[in-house]
């Protein structure tokens, strides 16, 4: 193999989505496939030969070390890999990950997610972000920072001297879309429009909020707002999403005026905007950086 040739193959294998990457060892991602199946999709003892059906050709020109990362480590996925607890970085993480043996693709690493337990002791746990905040480290030369990772589930990370000394979910994804698929307030609303006024509203009325209970009446005002005609159909659910990210941004940043955005662009611009209005500085991350992270953890990988 040159240095020129695929160092390993990638995979970030998520609820809901799959995606590969071939990769050099420095990272560049010569191939990439993605697609819809995630582990949801695959059934029990079907996920070798499925993984061997996409990458299966990236492999024939030689054996390639591969390392998965995400839900396929659940156990709802391939293998249950245990967490690693906080504070963990690539030391850690790797040393933690598991082996799955198979008969057609070798030893596949699977990295175990992390850990962690809030102040009053309640647990929490990733899987998949990880990778991104170490490849994130990677990709921008530093060792500590604040990251946020939008989504279904959004994550909101501290590191020190590279490693996750914590972190905090927050369902804001999902509880958007609950919210808006599967409740009253959907009924009033209409395709988004492209005016951002409705959204930063929607985050300046997080920012009012004081008192817990106080977020459960807000949302109840994006169907009031289009009632009183306040808000146009169009308006409603960039009002809800400004209010559940402001709501998101205040409490996981809390007090810092600085986050490092990994996420998809459109989330990412999302982010940055509610940020500028609550007059913090959220800076985009590089993009790919699963497999920057997921490299950097088979150097220290066991199998």
């Amino acid at each position: 193999m040159t240095s020129s040739g695929p160092a390993a193959v990638c995979i970030d294998w998520g609820t809901s989505s799959f995606r590969a990457y071939l990769v050099k060892a420095d990272g560049t991602i010569l191939e990439r496939s993605e697609s819809a199946r995630g582990i949801l999709t695959v059934a029990r003892g079907e996920h070798e030969a499925l993984l061997a059906g996409i990458i299966g050709g990236w492999l024939s020109g030689g054996a390639l070390r591969i390392v998965m990362s995400g839900m396929i480590g659940s156990r709802q996925g391939w293998l249950e890999a245990p967490y690693a607890p906080c504070p963990a970085g690539l030391q850690e993480i790797g040393a933690s990950m598991a082996t799955i043996e198979t008969r057609t693709l070798g030893a596949i690493g699977l990295v175990p997610g992390v850990s962690t337990f809030d102040r009053d002791g309640s647990p929490d746990v990733m899987r998949g972000e990880e990778t991104q905040i170490l490849g994130a480290l990677a990709a921008m030369n530093r060792a500590d920072g604040i990251f946020v990772l939008p989504g279904t589930h959004s994550k909101w990370a501290r590191v020190e001297a590279g490693r996750i000394t914590s972190f905090s979910t927050y369902m804001t994804g999902e509880v958007f879309a609950a919210l808006k698929d599967h409740t009253i307030l959907g009924r009033s609303m209409e395709a988004a429009s492209e005016d951002n006024s409705a959204f930063a509203e929607g985050v300046r009325a997080a920012a009012r909020l004081e008192r817990p209970g106080d977020m459960l009446h807000a949302i109840f005002m994006t169907r009031t707002l289009g009632l009183f005609d306040r808000l146009r159909p169009g308006q409603l659910s960039d009002y809800l999403s400004g209010l559940l990210i402001g709501a998101e941004l205040l409490s996981g940043a809390e007090g810092a005026q600085e986050a490092i955005v990994i996420g998809s662009p459109a989330l990412t611009a999302r982010y940055c905007a509610a940020g500028e209005v609550l007059g913090m500085t959220l800076q985009p991350s590089p993009e790919d950086c699963a497999p920057l992270g997921q490299l950097a953890l088979l150097a220290h990988w066991r199998g």
